[in-house]
C-alpha cells in the first residue's frame, strides 16, 4: 500500500486528528511561486474551474483531492485526506468504539452554526472586510469569514448501498452516468445541509471541512468501482460506460493543464512550467482508487479453476519444473500466503507476499510447486494447501503429474559449399570450408541420441548429401557417422553460386517426411557470403516450417545477412556472425555451432573460459552445476585438442574421466565429456562447484608439433619458420592454449535476443534477457551484463536492468560499421540457493547498406553451344568479396554492375 489509508476522521485517535489539523494549518503556511497558499490555491482553483454537473465531476474532484492530500503530506507524511461519514451529525459522530465525537470542537473543525472559530479560525479575517481577498482581489489573502449554518441532526443523504447500487440494473454502459447523478445528488444536498459557504459554489472551498465531505464524495466513487464482479470500472476505456468519449471525459483536467475556464490560467500552472500536466479523466492516476478503510480486500483463486488440479502434465524426466497456483488479489494491502505440500512435491517459499498495490489495485499472487520428477512413464499426485492470514481463506488444490522423454529435435545442416569458400579462412593454411570440416562435426557430436540429424549442401542449386536420421549412440551412432561424413565430403564447388534459398527449401523437404517422429525441429545454415542465385532466402521463406538458426563466416557487408537475420529471428532462431576473418575463425565458429546447438535442444551455456595449460603442470577451471543441472557437457575446443588430458572432480571429490564415469568423445579439433551426475554421484551430491583439470600428455604434443610443421609446408621458408617457432615459443612460455566450454541441459534457462530497428550504423541494438529456474523468473537473486566486443575489437560492458520479474534489457551502442559480438553473463542463486553461471552469445551487424533491398540475384541459364559462360564468370567474380572492394575502393558499385550483367545476358 501507498501511504496512509483514508479513514472516518471521528474514527481517528485524537492525536490522529491533531496531526490532521496540524497538516491543514501548515498548508497555509507553504506557499507556491505566486504566493499564494497551498490552502488558499484550492479555493482559486475552485474559482477558476467551478466543475460540476456533468460527467467530470466526480473525476475531477478526485484529482483535486489527490493533489491537496500530496501537498498535506508534504508537512507529514502519514497525514490522508480522510473522510466525513454525512450519513452522520458532525456534532456527534460515531468514533467507531460505541461513543462520539463533536467535529465542530474548537480543537477541530470549529462550530457548525456561525463564523468558524477554534484552531482553524486563522485561515479566515475574522469578518473584517480591510485585508480580505474579497477587498483586495488577491487570492493571497484570506476570505473576510467562514460561515456555517447546518441544520439540525445528521443530513437527509441516502447510505452508502443506495448511492453505490443505484445503477446496478441499468445495462453495463449506462451504470456510470446513474450512480455518477445518484452520487452528485446526494453531494448537493449535504452542501446545503452544512450551508453558509459550504453552500455557495463560489465560496465552499474556503472552508476546510468541505474537503471531508468531497473525501467522502470519492470514497463512494470508489465502492462503487471495487465491488466484487465489476472489475470493468477499474478499466480506464470502460469505467465511464457510453459517456467514455464525452468532451468532459476527454478534456484535460483544468487547471493543471495550464488553462482554466474562467480568467487567465494560475500559477504555478502557466507558460512553459514543467508542472503543467495534461491529463483527462481517464487517466489511470485518475481512475485508480485511492485506499479507503471501507474498500473490500478479496483473494480469489484464478488458475487452475477451482476444484481443478494443478497439474505437471508431460514434464521431461528428471528435469525440475515448477506450477504456479495464481490468486487474484484486490485490496489496498498485501496478503501473506502460508502454503504447505505433500511429498514429492515442495513449495518454493512456505510464505509467499503478494505485491504491494499502489492506491486500490488487482494483483497476482504465485504460489510456486516444484516438482523433480523421475523416469518417463512415471505419475504422481498430491495436495496443496494455501491460508490467506488476512481474510482466512483457504485454498486446497489437488495435483497431479505426469513424466515423458526428453523431447527430441530434428535438424538438417545446410551448407555452403559455393566457390568463395576456397578462400583463406583466416586461420593459417586452412581455407574456409577446411574450417567448416574442423567446426561443424561438434554440432553432430553434442545431439542427444534419440536427436535426428541430416545434411543439405547447397551453391548455385540445392541437394541432400545425408537424410535425417537418429543421431544414435554419441560413439558409434549410425546418424552421427552418416552426418559427420557427409559435412567431410562437402567440396568446394568453384563457380558455385550462393542460393541461399534453395537450400532452405531442400531443408524443409528433408524435415518433411520425419517431422511426426520428432517433437521439434531445426535448421542450421551456414554461409560465407550474400545471395547471389535464385531461390532467394525471400522466395523460399514460406516454405521454412521449423527454427532457423544461422551462422554466417564473414562481414556484413560480404554477408548482407538483413534477410537470412530476418527468417531466423522470426522462427524462433538467431543469426551469428564471426566479422572480419582471423585465425580464431575455427574456435570461434566451433563455439558458434556449441551455442547453436543449446539454442536448438533449449540447453544452458553454464560457462566459456579461455586460458593456458602449463607444460608439465596443470589448470584448474572451476564451474559450478545445481540441481536444476541434470546433465553436462564439457567440450574443449581447438586444433590441439587431442593435447589434453580432462578429470572432472564433482563437489564431494569424485574423479570422473572418459570411460570412467564420463562418455568421452575426441578428436583433432575438439574434445566431449558428458556426465550425468545422477548416474555417477549419491542424490543432490552434483549441485556445487566442479573442477575440470587440465593437463598436457606430451607424446600427443610432440605429435601435434609434427603435424603443424608439416602444414605449414617445408623448412627454410622464413615466413613458416617465423610462424612455427613463434607457436613454440608461445607453448613453452605461456603453455598450451585451451578454450573450455559447458553446456547443461538443464531447468535454470537463460534465453537472450537482440533486435534492431535499423541496421545502419548508429542505430543501437535492444537486448533482452529472460532468465528462469523450473520456469519461475530469476530476479532479486540475480545479476546480468554483456561484454560487448566491437568490430575493432574493443570491449565494453553493459550492465542489464531489470524491466519486469525474469526480464533483463540493455541498449547495445553501435557507433561503427561491422560486427558486434555480445556475450551476455548471468550469476546469482538459483531456487534453492545454490550458486550458478549462465552465459549466450549474440551477434548483431550494422553496415552502410544495411537497410536496403538485398543485392540483385541473377539466375545464370547457360547455354550449351558456348565454349564461355560468360555471364556465369562475371557473377562468379562479383562475389568475390576481394573484387567488391576493389570495385567499391574505384567507386564503382558492384550490385549497379550485377543489374548491368543480368540486363545483358537476358
Amino acid at each position: 500500500m501507498s501511504g496512509p489509508v483514508r479513514r472516518n476522521i471521528a474514527h481517528l485517535t485524537a492525536a490522529e486528528r491533531q496531526a490532521y489539523i496540524d497538516a491543514v494549518l501548515q498548508a497555509d503556511l507553504h506557499t507556491f511561486s505566486d504566493g499564494v497558499s497551498y490552502w488558499d490555491k484550492q479555493d482559486e482553483i475552485h474559482q477558476s474551474t467551478h466543475n460540476h454537473g456533468g460527467n467530470s465531476f466526480v473525476p475531477w474532484h478526485r484529482e483535486l483531492v489527490n493533489r491537496y492530500e500530496a501537498l498535506l503530506q508534504q508537512s507529514n507524511p502519514d497525514v490522508a485526506l480522510h473522510y466525513w461519514d454525512w450519513t452522520e451529525d458532525p456534532r456527534a459522530a460515531s468514533d467507531g468504539q460505541g461513543g462520539t465525537v463533536d467535529l465542530s470542537d474548537t480543537t477541530l473543525f470549529g462550530t457548525m452554526n456561525g463564523m468558524m472559530n477554534g484552531a482553524l479560525a486563522g485561515l479566515h479575517n475574522g469578518g473584517v472586510l480591510a485585508g480580505s481577498r474579497e477587498a483586495t482581489g488577491n487570492p493571497a489573502d484570506p476570505p473576510q469569514s467562514v460561515q456555517r449554518s447546518a441544520s439540525a441532526g445528521a443530513p437527509p443523504a441516502a447510505d452508502d448501498a443506495t448511492i453505490i447500487t443505484s445503477g446496478d440494473a441499468q445495462p453495463q454502459a449506462q451504470q456510470w452516468t446513474a450512480f455518477r447523478q445518484a452520487l452528485e445528488s446526494a453531494h448537493d444536498d449535504t452542501h446545503g445541509y452544512i450551508g453558509g459557504d459550504i453552500g455557495q459554489l463560489h465560496q465552499a472551498f474556503e472552508d476546510p471541512f468541505v474537503f471531508l465531505l468531497h473525501s467522502n464524495v470519492d470514497r463512494l466513487f470508489a465502492m462503487w468501482q471495487t465491488q466484487q464482479g465489476n472489475d470493468w470500472r477499474l478499466d480506464p476505456a470502460q469505467v465511464y460506460g457510453d459517456q467514455s468519449n464525452d468532451a468532459g471525459i476527454l478534456n484535460p483536467l483544468q487547471p493543471w493543464d495550464g488553462t482554466v475556464e474562467f480568467g487567465a490560467p494560475i500559477e504555478p500552472w502557466v507558460g512553459t512550467s514543467p508542472l503543467i500536466e495534461s491529463k483527462d479523466c481517464r487517466h489511470p492516476s485518475v481512475v485508480r482508487p485511492p485506499c479507503y478503510d471501507t474498500l473490500p480486500l478479496t483473494v480469489e483463486q484464478v488458475a487452475p479453476a477451482p476444484g481443478d488440479p494443478l497439474q505437471f502434465l508431460d514434464v521431461v524426466e528428471f528435469l525440475p519444473t515448477a506450477r504456479a497456483l495464481r490468486l487474484r488479489v484486490r485490496g489496498c494491502q498485501t496478503v501473506t500466503a502460508g502454503a504447505t505440500v505433500t511429498a514429492p512435491f515442495t513449495v518454493l517459499s512456505a510464505s509467499v507476499t503478494s505485491p504491494e498495490p499502489d492506491g486500490f489495485e488487482v494483483t497476482e499472487l504465485l504460489v510456486w510447486v516444484l516438482f523433480t520428477p523421475g523416469a518417463a512413464g512415471s505419475s504422481e499426485s498430491g495436495t496443496l494447501a494455501v491460508t490467506i492470514a488476512e481474510t482466512g481463506d483457504v485454498f486446497n488444490v489437488p495435483i497431479t503429474a505426469t513424466v515423458v522423454p526428453n523431447p527430441t529435435v530434428g535438424t538438417s545442416l545446410v551448407l555452403d559449399q559455393s566457390g568463395s569458400m576456397s578462400l583463406d579462412s583466416g586461420v593459417p593454411s586452412k581455407a574456409r570450408m577446411d574450417v567448416l570440416h574442423d567446426s561443424a562435426p561438434l554440432f553432430v557430436s553434442l545431439l542427444d541420441n534419440t536427436d535426428g540429424v541430416g545434411v543439405v549442401r547447397f551453391d548455385t542449386d540445392a541437394a541432400e548429401a545425408a537424410p535425417v536420421q537418429e543421431a544414435g549412440p554419441m560413439i558409434g551412432g549410425g546418424g552421427r557417422l552418416a552426418a559427420s561424413t557427409a559435412i567431410t565430403n562437402t567440396l568446394t564447388n568453384p563457380g558455385g553460386l550462393t542460393a541461399i534459398g534453395d537450400g532452405l527449401e531442400s531443408a524443409a523437404a528433408q524435415l518433411a517426411p520425419v517431422t511426426a517422429d520428432y517433437d521439434n525441429t531445426a535448421t542450421i545454415v551456414f554461409t560465407d557470403g550474400h545471395e547471389t542465385a535464385d531461390k532467394t532466402i525471400a522466395a523460399a521463406a514460406s516454405s521454412v516450417n521449423s527454427r532457423v538458426f544461422a551462422i554466417g563466416l564473414g562481414t556484413a557487408d560480404q554477408l548482407n545477412p538483413g534477410a537470412l537475420s530476418d527468417i531466423a529471428n522470426g522462427t524462433g532462431g538467431y543469426l551469428l556472425l564471426t566479422g572480419n576473418s582471423g585465425p580464431d575463425d575455427q574456435l570461434l565458429l566451433q563455439k558458434y555451432f556449441a551455442q547453436v546447438l543449446a539454442g536448438v535442444t533449449n540447453s544452458a551455456i553454464v560457462v566459456d573460459p579461455d586460458g593456458f595449460v602449463p607444460v608439465g603442470g596443470k589448470a584448474v577451471v572451476p564451474f559450478r552445476l545445481t540441481t536444476a543441472d541434470i546433465r553436462a557437457d564439457v567440450l574443449i575446443l581447438g586444433e590441439m585438442a587431442r593435447v589434453f588430458e580432462v578429470e572432472l572432480i564433482a563437489p564431494d571429490g569424485t574423479s570422473l574421466t572418459g570411460g570412467a564415469g564420463a562418455v568421452e568423445v575426441v578428436t583433432d579439433t575438439y574434445r566431449v565429456l558428458r556426465v550425468v551426475p545422477s548416474d555417477v554421484l549419491a542424490p543432490g551430491a552434483g549441485a556445487g562447484e566442479w573442477r575440470a583439470v587440465l593437463s598436457i600428455d606430451k607424446r600427443e604434443l610432440d605429435l601435434w608439433i609434427r603435424g603443424l610443421r608439416e602444414r605449414l609446408g617445408k623448412p627454410d621458408h622464413k615466413r613458416t619458420d617465423r610462424l612455427f617457432e613463434q607457436i613454440l615459443r608461445s607453448i613453452k612460455g605461456h603453455g598450451v592454449p585451451y578454450s573450455l566450454t559447458v553446456q547443461a541441459r538443464s531447468a535454470l534457462r537463460l534465453t537472450v535476443a537482440v533486435s534492431q530497428k535499423s541496421r545502419l550504423p548508429g542505430t543501437p541494438g535492444e537486448l533482452r534477457a529472460v532468465l528462469t529456474d523450473s520456469g519461475v523468473p530469476l530476479s532479486s537473486s540475480a545479476s546480468l551484463e554483456a561484454v560487448v566486443t566491437a568490430p575493432d575489437g574493443t570491449r565494453s560492458v553493459l550492465k542489464l536492468g531489470e524491466a519486469e520479474p525474469g526480464v533483463f534489457t540493455a541498449v547495445v551502442p553501435t557507433a561503427a560499421s561491422g560486427v558486434y559480438r555480445i556475450l551476455v553473463r548471468a550469476w546469482g542463486s538459483d531456487l534453492r540457493g545454490t550458486a550458478f553461471t549462465r552465459e549466450e552469445l549474440r551477434t548483431l551487424a550494422v553496415w552502410a547498406r544495411g537497410d536496403e533491398a538485398p543485392p540483385l540475384v541473377i539466375d545464370p541459364r547457360p547455354t550449351p553451344q558456348r565454349d564461355l559462360d560468360a555471364c556465369r564468370l562475371l557473377l562468379c567474380l562479383l562475389d568475390n568479396p576481394g573484387v567488391r572492394r576493389l570495385l567499391e575502393k574505384n567507386e564503382i558499385d558492384p550490385d549497379r554492375v550485377a543489374r548491368c550483367v543480368k540486363s545483358s545476358c537476358r
